[in-house]
């Protein structure tokens, strides 16, 4: 029965706003899975519905999310500027507890040449109805002077994030308050959480980054504070070296210094040649500075004619280098659900199958009716450790259709050795 009037409400409330859908724009998606050996045959649904409102440079949205047994979650978003500064919010609810989950604010503004923000988090770590509130903040900015770039972050009661906001940009940043990884949100990201359950935002930690060239290459000085110790650590960071060789790379070297010790790290990479269809993953084998060998870890192939994409991979060792790692450690790499590779470990959720090293398949897109566009899929997956036929273990297809220009019906299905594994409906609005 609470099935039954989880699926009424999300219909109801899905087609009351569509119908009232003409001063805003929004999408509405539902997946329906089906297990044929499961009791009940439907072992999945998910609806997601997502309304925004425009008016005078700001954005208003919502985004409610149901699955099969509950109401599960329930964003609200703010997103414009006043006058110079920029704003962004989000706002996060569990409905089914009914609980508080996470509350971000940013604000940015451009001035006299120098880009400064503000974040602000409320964050519950209980995670259940009775809540246990954390509250933190931290500032930060960057500016130039001639070829020299300054950039910092001072942290009240969050982690360290500062690192990647250096290197990717505060407006990265900004799309982790809550965001889709491989199907599935993720809210917030790390760095947008708290450190403690405390609404007495101490102080953290702050991090400076001065960037500037040096002769032949780039240096990036960062000097470390944190409430623990003081005074944490001085980083050098030296790269875009030019070793004078077509196929090899001193991507960077990392010296860090600390009240007690210095540490050298080395991150030594190939330059692999552009290729047309077949990309190689080449790996350097070794520790720190000393080079052992040259290893084929994986090999993926990608060529398109006349609407049809051929598609093929290969692992030979899922286990490799992206630098030569200082402590001779590696990463574990695997299949994504459409034939590419990403790091199991990090990205699970993205992986096919940890086990599978091979596999080919196609994909074809065209135009269907009434200004719509279709795409249909086959894959096909091995793990050749296996005796089976050929050491086939999966195929899974698809089809998407586009009816007119704002619904997209789709049909997805697993099969395995033993038969049907799943199959999905999937039906999107758009407005």
């Amino acid at each position: 029965m609470k099935k039954a009037l989880v699926l009424s409400l999300v219909i109801v409330f899905g087609l009351g706003i569509a119908a009232f859908a003409g001063p805003v724009s929004g999408s509405w998606t539902n997946v329906i899975t089906i297990d044929p050996d499961a009791t009940p045959i439907i072992s999945g649904f998910s609806s997601e519905l997502t309304v925004d409102y425009t008016v005078g440079g700001w954005t208003f949205g919502s985004t409610a999310i149901f699955n099969l047994d509950a109401f599960d979650n329930l964003f609200f978003t703010a997103d414009g500027a006043l006058g110079a500064f920029s704003f962004k919010s989000v706002l996060d609810f569990e409905p089914e507890t009914p609980q508080f989950v996470f509350w971000g604010n940013a604000g940015s503004i451009s001035l006299g040449g120098m880009e400064l923000y503000a974040i602000t988090s409320i964050y519950n770590f209980a995670q259940v109805q009775t809540p246990d509130i954390g509250i933190g903040w931290q500032v930060g900015g960057s500016g130039s002077a001639g070829n020299v770039t300054i950039t910092g972050n001072i942290r009240f009661n969050m982690p360290d994030y500062s690192y990647y906001i250096w290197a990717y940009g505060y407006d990265w940043f900004l799309g982790k308050m809550a965001y889709v990884s491989c199907g599935s949100w993720v809210k917030p990201y790390g760095g947008w959480k708290v450190q403690t359950d405390s609404c007495t935002a101490a102080f953290s930690g702050a991090d400076f980054y001065i960037e500037f060239p040096f002769s032949c290459l780039d240096v990036m000085i960062n000097p470390s504070f944190s409430c623990t110790n003081g005074f944490d650590a001085f980083n050098i960071e030296l790269y875009n070296f030019d070793l004078g060789l077509s196929w090899l790379s001193l991507a960077e070297v990392d010296i860090a210094f600390d009240v007690t010790s210095k540490t050298v790290d080395t991150y030594i990479g190939l330059n692999l040649g552009e290729t047309t269809c077949i990309t190689p993953y080449i790996s350097l084998v070794g520790n720190g500075t000393t080079i052992e060998g040259i290893t084929l870890n994986a090999l993926l192939l990608e060529y398109s004619f006349n609407g049809v994409t051929f598609k093929a991979g290969e692992i030979f060792d899922n286990n490799w280098y992206s630098y030569l790692a200082p402590d001779g450690g590696g990463y574990n790499y695997a299949f994504t659900t459409s034939g590419g590779l990403t790091l199991s470990d990090y990205y699970p959720g993205c992986v096919i199958d940890v086990d599978y090293d091979e596999y080919f398949g196609f994909v074809i897109d065209g135009d269907s009716c009434c200004g719509g566009a279709f795409s249909v899929y086959m894959y096909n997956w091995f793990d050749t450790s296996e005796t089976s036929f050929f050491g086939w273990q999966e195929t899974t297809a698809g089809i998407d259709v586009g009816i007119g220009s704002n619904t997209t019906i789709s049909f997805d299905l697993s099969l395995m050795n033993d038969g049907v594994d799943w199959f999905t409906f999937d039906i999107e609005f758009t407005w």
